[in-house]
């Protein structure tokens, strides 16, 4: 055999077993490729259509969160808009029955200060 850059090559002189055996080396090797890529395509697939799945699933979980999120917001401004509304009708009233509206006050005022009032 020649040997160049490291590397055994079979010469003319080289003998029909050492043939045999580098043939039979190369359809070995082939042969475990194909094993491996028949045993790899499967699995590829399986993990493609994991991955996949877990993709969606985020996206959906993503999704729901930004839902959440829109109607916590919401409420959330609905909460600090509700008693400046309240004020806000409060002062109509007022402005629309002024003598109810000192009326009612009177009336609170009475209840609260009897309700707090102590009975020695």
């Amino acid at each position: 055999m020649e040997k160049s850059n490291g590397t055994a090559y079979p010469t003319s002189t080289s003998s029909s077993a050492e043939n045999a055996v580098l043939r039979g080396v190369e359809q070995a090797g082939n042969t475990l490729h194909s094993t491996i890529d028949k045993v790899a395509d499967p699995a590829r697939s399986t993990v493609n259509r994991a991955a996949t799945a877990a993709h969606n699933t985020v996206d959906k979980l993503a999704n729901g969160a930004n839902s959440v999120a829109g109607k916590f917001s919401d409420q959330a401004h609905r909460l600090t808009d509700a008693p400046l509304q309240a004020v806000d009708y409060s002062k109509a009233y007022i402005k629309d029955h002024p003598l109810q509206a000192v009326g009612a006050a009177l009336l609170a005022g009475l209840v609260i200060g009897r309700l707090t009032a102590s009975r020695y």
